[in-house]
């Protein structure tokens, strides 16, 4: 058993089967712990608050961040970068778009003051010719160190060294930023191959300040090879790391919390099949619930618990663990309450999908990636939705 499960109040729910908790001062905290990793390096630490800060919402977020002194965000497309520049107007913040300068898009960055960083010299050209001499517009140029997605690769990067002061004649250059794409696990020769690729950029090119390191690399790698100039740190900041063995620090705290209903409890006999395909087998006589959450909610399929594919993916009930058995569906999945009291149950009449006892970095871990975060986190007209500190002013423990 666990030693905290939290109580939430049938009036909390609503009219919704499901109640999720965003707990932003953990966001800062966690940001805290990375800007310590950024200052023994004399480097800025930054936000990458994309996806609605990865389902914990901009709006919340982003004033948060801002109050601690925050003022480099990073987030994915321009439309992202509008709504964050309306919560935040302050002409020192500084929002950078890192899926680049899309077609016809230069004016809605000129209008939001928004920072296009800049994936190929297509784009480069058109941004520089938005401006001019005396009024300067500003820039990051993506290197791409060979993980052949975004930004200039080696031609591109040439071509680059050899017209630079025509190809930014009308701007200045903030940042070069790169990204690492194989951080996870404990070979980091990759790494190591995209920083001396990035050297070799850098030799070619004007200086400025460099930023390569994300969440995983700031915590596996050694911070003097990768901080930099700047960090910019995503998932970690609500409480994702490379993997659950790997936290940012035993100080990281979860920021998420979520919960749904639970329904119609009753006994297979062994043997019997649970859910579609009939892809899991009990294996013994088994009590089951329905938990109210399924895939159209972002509980993602490839959680699912098959006969071929166990994942051991579980809820939580009261402090007991509750095992997810057959396939997600759309809207529901099916729990083990076999071990589970009929006190517990009587109290309750809910399971914790994530939070205190279901640990999103092992979730992450199993469906392979923090898909799950993004996914959970979208809008969902079945989701009550609060603060941790709206909650606890709404519904008191």
């Amino acid at each position: 058993m666990t030693s905290f499960f939290r109580t939430i109040p049938k009036e909390a729910f609503g009219t919704k089967p499901i109640v999720t908790i965003r707990d932003i001062e953990a966001v800062v905290e966690n940001f805290k712990l990375f800007k310590a990793k950024a200052d023994a390096t004399n480097s800025i630490c930054g936000a990458v608050i994309k996806a609605e800060a990865h389902g914990l919402l901009m709006i919340d977020v982003a004033p948060a961040l801002h109050q601690v002194g925050v003022r480099h965000f990073f987030i994915e497309e321009l439309i992202e970068g509008i709504a964050l520049r309306e919560i935040l107007p302050d002409s020192d913040v500084q929002i950078f778009v890192m899926a680049g300068l899309l077609d016809n898009e230069e004016s809605y960055f000129i209008k939001h003051n928004l920072i296009p960083c800049v994936n190929s010299l297509e784009q480069l050209q058109r941004w520089n010719a938005g401006w001019e001499p005396s009024r300067k517009g500003m820039v990051v140029i993506h290197l791409d160190t060979h993980m052949n997605r975004l930004g200039l690769l080696d031609d591109e990067v040439e071509e680059l060294a050899v017209n630079f002061q025509e190809l930014t004649a009308n701007l200045e250059v903030v940042l070069y930023m790169s990204h690492f794409y194989d951080i996870k696990g404990d070979d980091h020769t990759n790494c190591y191959q995209q920083l001396d690729v990035l050297k070799t950029y850098l030799s070619k090119l004007p200086p400025a300040p460099v930023s390569i390191a994300c969440t995983d690399s700031v915590i596996l790698l050694n911070n003097n090879d990768v901080n930099f100039d700047l960090i910019r740190p995503g998932i970690g900041l609500v409480g994702g790391a490379p993997g659950a063995d790997k936290p940012v620090s035993e100080n990281a705290r979860h920021a998420l919390e979520m919960y749904t209903k639970i329904s119609q409890f009753k006994w297979v006999k062994k043997g019997k099949t649970i859910g579609y395909g009939g892809a899991y087998t009990v294996k013994r006589d088994t009590r089951l619930a329905l938990a109210h959450i399924g895939y159209k909610d972002g509980y993602l399929r490839l959680l699912s618990e098959t006969d071929q594919d166990s994942k051991g993916v579980y809820m939580v009930i009261g402090g007991y663990r509750a095992p997810l058995m057959g396939k997600i569906s759309l809207g529901a999945s099916t729990i083990d309450i076999t071990d589970i009291p009929q006190g517990i149950l009587d109290q309750y009449g809910y399971a914790e999908v994530v939070g205190p006892n279901v640990d999103i970095k092992e979730l992450a871990d199993k469906s392979g990636c923090y898909e799950i975060l993004a996914a959970l986190g979208r809008p969902n007209p079945k989701v009550a939705n609060y603060t941790l500190d709206e909650f606890s002013k709404m519904h008191s423990d």
